[in-house]
């Protein structure tokens, strides 16, 4: 096992053939940090009380090209989406103190577009009409059926990208 301050970067003496190309996009690197520029990835907000589930869905996210933000509870809900620019909520049918209709108005409030979706272990049929009938995008049984949820993401940030293209036109 290594420990992590035995470790060493292994260090070529070679210069590159091109040193002033290569300075020049270091300064450029540099120069941007500095402004504080840094590539983010967009965001997904995760709605969980079970760990497993949240990790699971997290996961999904990230498979998506989504970074994951948490919350376990519908006020950290609320939280997360006051402070990041989440794309997408996906979402547990039940939550610590409310279920996902508390989170669908939650979303409501701060960006009534942005699709929600809801996973459940039950995913019975008239649960899945009350759900769309809530105004959630898609309501899912949990575990998910594999790639099942990853196309219902994607097609949910397509159909997103519409309607910000339509309105903007």
């Amino acid at each position: 096992m290594i420990q992590l301050d035995q470790t060493a970067v292994p260090h070529d003496p070679v210069e590159p053939r091109d040193a002033d190309v290569k300075k020049s996009e270091c300064e450029f690197a540099q120069r941007e940090r500095s402004k504080g520029l840094m590539l983010q990835l967009p965001t997904g907000l995760v709605v969980s009380s079970d760990n497993e589930v949240r990790r699971k869905l997290a996961e999904i996210l990230g498979q998506c090209g989504l970074a994951p933000v948490f919350a376990s509870t519908v006020a950290e809900s609320g939280a997360a989406l006051a402070e990041h620019e989440a794309l997408i909520v996906l979402c547990n049918d039940c939550v610590d103190h409310g279920t996902y209709k508390d989170i669908v108005k939650l979303v409501g409030h701060s960006n009534p577009k942005m699709p929600v979706i809801v996973v459940s272990r039950t995913g019975d049929w008239p649960e899945y009409l009350t759900a769309m009938c809530a105004g959630v995008f898609d309501y899912l049984v949990y575990p998910p059926i594999p790639g099942d949820l990853q196309k219902t993401i994607r097609n949910a940030l397509l159909g997103h990208k519409w309607q910000r293209q339509l309105e903007a036109a």
